[in-house]
């Protein structure tokens, strides 16, 4: 078994395996979904063979009491890419929070570009999310983690109540790294310097492999600007994490393509795709 047994029950689940066939191309071997999770159809859009996967939510957002499973397992030789169409919003509990876990597994040779758009927790929302991400040297992956400040457009503006998003990243099943993001609008200033000094929007983009050169997060970092500003680093020479602060979302998504391309020129030798997403400007 390669992941613990959850303590609760989730209500909604995705479970993929990836495989490659023998004419090269990467298919989901298994799939399972359960509403309020539910998978598409891949899709090709590379010559190479990736496989493009979205995941939809049915009921339009994330609910209270709702446990959320999403498992991926990437064998040897696979290339996918795994992302969402638009926003994933939590709405407005009363009494209870939401948990989601997040679990994801890439073998040696197998690459996982695993890429869901940005967190959106509406007012009054209480958010927990287990990032665990597991790799064999001689994988690749890019995994993302995005938040934003709730429904600006709509007034609300770090009116949630609290969002917590820990990510642990295993390599050959030793922890390389633990990353603890815990925000709570109402107990401190979010906005202060040394936190988000000022922005709406942040989130990290972690990055795995072998052969990484050296000044990757050099010329990642030369990216910041103004608007969106971040800053790259290597936990060790084979782990890079992206860091991002901005506000409008748009933006935020425009400097995320433009790191993931550098990144993916660097390591896959072939640029970033333009995916298809909508958006319902809940958060702009």
């Amino acid at each position: 078994m390669i992941w613990d047994e959850l303590k609760e029950q989730p209500n909604g689940q995705i479970s993929i395996v990836f495989r490659r066939n023998a004419e090269g191309r990467t298919y989901m071997a298994k799939q399972f979904h359960k509403i309020p999770l539910q998978l598409l159809k891949a899709h090709y859009y590379d010559v190479d063979g990736t496989a493009i996967v979205y995941s939809l939510n049915p009921a339009g957002g994330i609910l209270q009491h709702d446990r959320l499973l999403t498992e991926i397992e990437s064998e040897t030789g696979t290339d996918a890419i795994f992302t969402t169409p638009g926003n994933n919003k939590y709405y407005r509990m009363d009494d209870d929070c939401a948990k989601v876990w997040n679990r994801l597994y890439v073998h040696s040779g197998g690459v996982l570009e695993y890429l869901p758009e940005h967190n959106v927790p509406f007012a009054e929302s209480t958010v927990y999310q287990e990032n665990e991400f597991r790799v064999e040297k001689g994988a690749v992956l890019f995994a993302a983690d995005m938040v934003t400040a709730g429904r600006v457009a709509s007034g609300e503006k770090f009116d949630y109540t609290r969002y917590k998003s820990r990510t642990r990243i295993f390599i050959d099943g030793e922890l390389a790294l633990y990353d603890n993001c815990s925000l709570q609008p109402g107990e401190e200033n979010l906005l202060r310097t040394g936190l988000l000094d000022g922005y709406q929007t942040n989130g990290s983009l972690y990055v795995y492999a072998d052969a990484m050169d050296p000044q990757l997060k050099n010329r990642v970092s030369e990216l910041s600007t103004e608007k969106v500003r971040l800053a790259a680093g290597n936990v060790r020479p084979d782990l890079m994490v992206i860091r991002f602060l901005g506000d409008g979302i748009i933006e935020m998504r425009d400097m995320m393509q433009a790191v993931w391309d550098v990144c993916r020129k660097s390591i896959l030798n072939k640029p970033a795709l333009r995916l298809r997403k909508e958006f319902s400007g809940c958060s702009e």
